[in-house]
């Protein structure tokens, strides 16, 4: 069900990389392949900027494709590598090597929530900056020191952004959003879900449903479920379910390599 007419290149989001020994993926590489897709990754940095890691993606696109035979290839981004994805289509002329670019919870139109606390609430800003800078070093990644990748996730950047960096016809692109229930759902990220549910409404603890919207919208991911989606849950970093969850989201990447499959990409 997932043997794409093209490779598909799976692009992660800001504060984790995506080397062999990552958690990133979870088991979603696996079970891609499993269904007779190839797979690879995009190789960014963790706090890389837009640009920078734009850059490491057209590296890693262009030894995927000496590696594969293929001409072009499938992008899956999660979260800002969806921006980076963008970037790299547009800026670095690497649109003809891409069939299509599918987004994950990418801040399109930015955080709004992120504008406000650093217009109004700069403490508050700092705060959880810290503390999300804190929740990746226990979770074994890098640590981070500046503002600047989260500063290149708001409102205001993107709106330039989107300026400058126009979609391009002969690419397919396409979008989901996540939802979390409500703060219980992901207790790491209830206190900001509270605060863009409250700025800019349904949201998966990060990002909101209407900016996750881009190219063709497929919805939000999944309706029914007790928990919902959160931000991190995206990309199944705990490899498995928990009980009365949505499905797993392993499956739900196969099923967007069988859409792009049967779109003939």
């Amino acid at each position: 069900m997932c043997a794409t007419k093209y490779p598909i290149m799976l692009i992660h989001g800001i504060g984790y990389e995506d080397q062999p020994a990552s958690r990133y993926w979870g088991r979603i590489p696996q079970r891609l392949e499993e269904g007779g897709a190839k797979v690879y990754f995009g190789g960014q940095d963790a706090f890389g900027t837009v640009a920078e890691n734009a850059a490491r993606l057209k590296v890693s696109m262009e030894r995927a494709i000496a590696d594969s035979g293929a001409d072009k290839l499938n992008l899956i981004a999660h979260s800002k590598g969806g921006i980076e994805a963008r970037y790299l289509i547009s800026v670095l002329e690497m649109a003809e090597k891409v069939v299509s670019l599918t987004t994950l919870a990418t801040p399109h139109r930015g955080i709004g929530s992120i504008d406000l606390l650093r217009k109004r609430k700069a403490a508050a800003y700092q705060v959880l900056a810290s503390v999300f800078n804190l929740m990746l070093m226990v979770d074994g990644r890098q640590q981070n020191f500046s503002l600047k990748p989260y500063e290149q996730l708001t409102a205001d950047y993107m709106e330039v952004f989107n300026q400058l960096v126009p979609d391009r016809k002969e690419v397919y692109y396409q979008s989901y959003a996540f939802d979390m229930r409500s703060a219980a759902s992901d207790p790491a990220l209830g206190l900001f879900y509270k605060v863009v549910r409250k700025l800019e409404g349904q949201n998966d603890g990060l990002v909101s449903a209407a900016s996750a919207k881009w190219g063709e919208f497929q919805g939000v991911y999944p309706q029914e479920g007790k928990y919902g989606i959160s931000h991190p849950r995206i990309v199944d970093p705990q490899h498995r379910k928990r009980k009365g969850d949505n499905p797993d989201m392993a499956h739900f990447y196969q099923e967007i390599a069988a859409r792009l499959k049967a779109l003939g990409y």
